[in-house]
């Protein structure tokens, strides 16, 4: 079969003889329909490869939606011939054929496109992201790129009274608008600017994963206010706050990874059911803007690569912002 293999820094390699898979005890093999590219975790390996060394662990190209092709013993709820996407394969989906574990495999309504569904991967990282929000809440959402345009569609799902979409893009905000945003405030990412989206809010959080990102909702939220992690922090990996201002404020604070195998089965059932239930609402359509065939991945990478989230925090960097009318890109192999 084939497949891309990250060898390097910016080097990326098409190998064409390579053995399929075969699944192990609670394994299931997917034939790769399509896989959207990471905007954050596939482009920060792909940028960061050697001088990050959490870029050299990551699985480069894991949201994946295809057809099972095999099972392992033991395999119980996913049967071959389904359709399926792929939370967190074990390995790349720029290929024929990846594997995954049966707990990270979510049944895929026979409706979604299969580029529309490998971006479902996100929503069990949305469903877990917001768990902290409670009916009537009031919200800010700092990144609208893909995973923070899946925060909001939940936080509203949620019942949220009020949910505000902060981004650098009128682009991304109009997208955060249709999908039921009460506001939206186009910002430069400038502390001034973040700080001036507004005060009091029950729950922010950063989807973008920076330290002035990070700080910003700090500030945004009330006393005993929830600070979510959702934007993941693979460039400026440690970041400075102020702890004062979190003892002061009494804040309580979440990430949106799921640490053990409970969470990540509960995070999945729940995107599962909204899914098949309430996939019109998720507007998935909205989200998959490009698509590839899996010989041009260089080219998207290149196209994705256009961005100021690439450069760390305070770094002057060529681009005032995301890709130009780029949310999902979609490799078909």
């Amino acid at each position: 079969m084939r497949r891309y293999e990250l060898v390097g820094r910016r080097d990326i390699r098409l190998v064409t003889d390579v053995a399929v898979p075969d699944p192990g005890p609670l394994e299931v093999l997917v034939r790769v329909h399509a896989c959207t590219v990471c905007n954050r975790s596939d482009l920060a390996y792909f940028h960061y490869h050697g001088l990050r060394e959490h870029c050299s662990q990551g699985c480069f190209g894991h949201e994946i939606a295809g057809v099972v092709e095999a099972t392992g013993a033991g395999v119980s709820r996913v049967v071959p011939g389904q359709r399926v996407f792929v939370r967190t394969p074990l390995t790349t989906g720029y290929a024929d054929y990846a594997l995954a574990r049966e707990i990270s495999v979510g049944v895929l309504p026979d409706a979604v496109p299969f580029e529309q569904g490998a971006i479902l991967q996100l929503l069990p990282l949305a469903v877990h992201a917001t768990r902290g929000i409670r009916l009537g809440d009031r919200v800010a959402i700092v990144g609208q790129g893909p995973v923070g345009q899946l925060a909001l569609r939940v936080a509203v799902a949620r019942g949220a009274a009020e949910t505000v979409a902060v981004d650098l893009d009128d682009w991304r905000l109009e997208r955060s608008s249709a999908a039921g945003a009460d506001a939206v405030r186009r910002v430069d990412g400038s502390r001034e600017q973040l700080a001036a989206v507004g005060a009091d809010f029950d729950v922010a959080i950063d989807a973008v994963g920076t330290p002035t990102t990070l700080n910003a909702c700090v500030e945004l939220v009330c006393q005993n206010g929830l600070v979510v992690l959702l934007g993941t922090h693979h460039i400026d990996t440690h970041v400075s706050v102020d702890l004062v201002t979190w003892e002061r404020k009494g804040l309580r604070v979440h990430s949106s990874a799921e640490p053990v195998d409970t969470a990540r089965a509960d995070a999945l059932a729940v995107a599962e059911r909204l899914a098949h239930r309430r996939v019109a609402a998720l507007r998935l359509a909205d989200l998959h803007t490009h698509t590839y065939p899996l010989d041009e991945l260089p080219k998207a990478l290149e196209q994705l690569s256009a961005s100021r989230a690439l450069y760390p925090d305070g770094e002057r960097a060529p681009y005032d912002g995301p890709p130009r009318e780029t949310l999902k890109v979609a490799i078909i192999p």
